[in-house]
This record gives C-alpha cells, structure tokens and sequence, in this order.
C-alpha cells in the first residue's frame, strides 16, 4: 500500500464538534505516518443556488466561504494543539461535499470524517456523502466516532476483520502498518455464521470442532506471510459465531482502531453496502478504517 510522498491526510471539516474531533485523530495519524493534515471545507450553499438561478439571482459564496475560512482556522489550532509536530495545510472550496471529497481523496493516503456534521456533511454516516465516499473514494477511508473511547490498555489494540476476500489484504496490510506505527497488538476477527440456518436465532449454538478448525485455518491462510513482515506486532486470532457486525462490535471493546476492506465476502459480504456496515459505523466506540486495494 503505497501512495506519493507528499500525499496528505485529508479530513473534512465543518464546525461541528465530530468534525474537531477526526480532525484531531487524523493530525496525529498523519504525524505517525510523516504526512501532512489537510484540513477541507466544502462550501456547497452556490452548487444548491445555481440549480434554483434565475429564480433566486446569481449565487454568492463569497458568505459561504468567509464562514469556511473561521472553520478551518478553528480546526487547525485543534490539530495543533493535538498534534503540535503536524504540518496543517487548510483549504476552502465550492462544491458538492461528496464530489469534493471524492477528488482530494485521489490525492491523499487517508480521508478522515466525523461520524455526524452540520453543514457541508449534515449527518455524513447515515446519508449519501458517507456511502458515497466510503465506496469510492480512491484511498482508504476513516470515519471518527465523536468522543472517541480512549483505548484500554490491555484492550484488542488494532481489530482487523478478515473474510479471505481480495481487498481483505489491503486490509490486513493497513491493519498491520498501523498496528506497527502505533507498538499495539493486532486483533483479527474471522465471522462464521449462517442466518439461513435459523433467522431468529440471536445467540447461535456453540461452533462444531471441526467447522471451528475450517475457519482457523481459513484465517491462517488470509495472515500467511504478514506477521513475518511485521515481527513487531503481537497477533491474536478470534474465530466469533456470531453475526458480523455483532462480532465486530464486541472485538472492538476497548479497540484503537477497526479496520475492514471496501468489499466483503464470507462472513462479511458487503460490509459496507448493508445493515453491517451501517451498524459497524454507526455504533462502533472506535473510529473505522476502510481499507481498499
């Protein structure tokens, strides 16, 4: 997983207090990573006036923008506060948040956003700007929980879910850099369920020893090679009959980080497109990387 040496963590901004928030974990993401923040608000009031001109006369974002620059300023002494050794670079542009972000991400090694936003990205997990930019932006994604639960320290470090699908490498390669980055063990989860056994069963039986063995070894063929690569990091391997999102939700009990691929197969297919995905972003205590190849 490589990306141009100038490439910025990017993160955008709005005012709100989950926007501060991942502006503070992406400043120092990016100081671990020996990048820059990118700080980007996006004034979209002139992409909603244009559609309604002449009916409303000519937009004007001069406003719009004037508002933009207060909160970045607002948001880099947050990042410098937090992370006082990270270059902070600001920007504030027209457009529509999900195209704008869409664009920097091409040019970034992360995007970061807050789990809610006021504004340019009013309620950015649960509507179309947070599907948008989680299924196609161009590097990996971050979505930061306001108020972050700090980790404990005998908690699972990095939470890695793994199905054995082609972009789960990309994710099992961030979920080990960071893992390194930051001296913390790494957690990989592997879910075995089948709801076409019984819909209504809530808490599945106990898993068969030999189904048990399978996923083992499943999980043991998606980690072949990486621990060598990264000596450093402390594996631990979970095999949960639960749903995934269940099974991704108790893994992450006192997690840094969550990390899971753009794709899923297995145990968890279209993470990011369904009810798992949703659930994952929605409640989990931990912000969570999409990671893509």
């Amino acid at each position: 997983m490589t990306y141009a040496a100038g490439a910025p963590v990017t993160v955008g901004v709005d005012g709100s207090p989950a926007s501060l928030d991942a502006v503070a974990w992406a400043a120092n993401e990016a100081g671990r990573r020996g990048r820059a923040v990118k700080l980007v608000y996006v004034n979209s009031w002139p992409a909603y006036t244009y559609a309604m001109w002449p009916a409303w006369g000519p937009p004007e974002s001069r406003d719009g923008r004037e508002a933009g620059r207060l909160v970045v300023a607002d948001a880099a002494r947050h990042a410098a506060v937090s992370a006082p050794a990270t270059q902070v670079v600001t920007e504030v542009v027209d457009g529509g948040p999900a195209s704008v972000l869409l664009d920097r991400a091409e040019h970034s090694a992360l995007l970061v956003v807050g789990r809610r936003g006021v504004g340019g990205f009013p309620q950015l997990v649960l509507g179309s700007v947070a599907s948008q930019v989680a299924i196609y932006a161009g590097c990996p994604v971050a979505i930061v929980p306001e108020h972050p639960v700090p980790p404990a320290d005998d908690g699972p470090g990095i939470v890695l879910g793994v199905d054995g699908s082609d972009q789960c490498q990309a994710a099992i390669e961030y979920a080990f850099t960071e893992a390194s980055l930051r001296g913390r063990k790494l957690t990989a989860v592997r879910s075995w369920y089948w709801p076409a056994d019984d819909p209504a069963i809530v808490e599945p039986a106990p898993l068969p020893a030999h189904h048990l063995l399978e996923q083992q070894r499943l999980l043991s063929e998606a980690l072949a090679g990486w621990a060598e690569k990264y000596p450093d990091v402390e594996v631990r391997t979970v095999i949960a009959h639960h749903r995934p999102a269940r099974a991704l939700l108790d893994a992450t009990a006192g997690a840094e980080v969550l990390v899971v691929g753009a794709r899923g197969s297995g145990g968890f297919r279209a993470l990011l497109l369904g009810s798992v995905g949703e659930t994952v972003a929605r409640h989990a205590h931990c912000p969570v990387v999409i990671a893509r190849a």
